[in-house]
């Protein structure tokens, strides 16, 4: 399982923020969705490089249901391709500290579609994984069982 799962977006100057915010929404409980999704989701406004306003959307998920929610959503919505190619990177993308790390494109999940990318023009998603002793091995493993669980 998981400790928290943190998500985090940009919307950039030439980005409507409601159409970005939309697809961080996707990975959000619906429970979450009936109360003002602004409780979870903070935005920061940053300056880029040539002065453009830069939206920067993060949230925290750290309830166990809807951690499960973002881990389901995930697996119905990747489909079989990606999982797969999701669990053989499972060993690049766990760090020592139990860490998973998923970037989603965008552009895709705005389409209703979820496409692992290493575009940073993406939906980064930070996992937190639940083992003891929190060893790297032993969160990949966690990890591996997460995704090729079968409903």
């Amino acid at each position: 399982m998981m400790h928290y799962i943190a998500l985090r977006t940009t919307a950039q100057a030439t980005e409507d923020p409601l159409k970005v915010r939309s697809v961080l929404d996707l990975f959000l409980s619906p429970q979450k969705e009936e109360k003002d999704s602004s409780d979870i989701v903070h935005e920061t406004v940053a300056e880029g490089y040539h002065g453009n306003p830069i939206i920067v959307m993060e949230a925290e998920v750290k309830k166990k249901k809807d951690c499960q929610y973002i881990i389901d959503y995930i697996r119905h919505n990747l489909g079989a391709t990606g999982i797969d190619r999701l669990i053989n990177e499972l060993p690049r993308r766990v760090d020592d500290d139990c860490n998973l790390f998923i970037r989603f494109d965008k552009q895709e999940a705005y389409q209703g579609r979820l496409v692992i990318t290493s575009s940073s023009d993406a939906v980064h998603l930070r996992m937190k994984i639940e083992v003891y002793p929190a060893r790297r091995e032993a969160g990949i493993e966690a990890a591996r069982e997460m995704f090729e669980k079968e409903d």
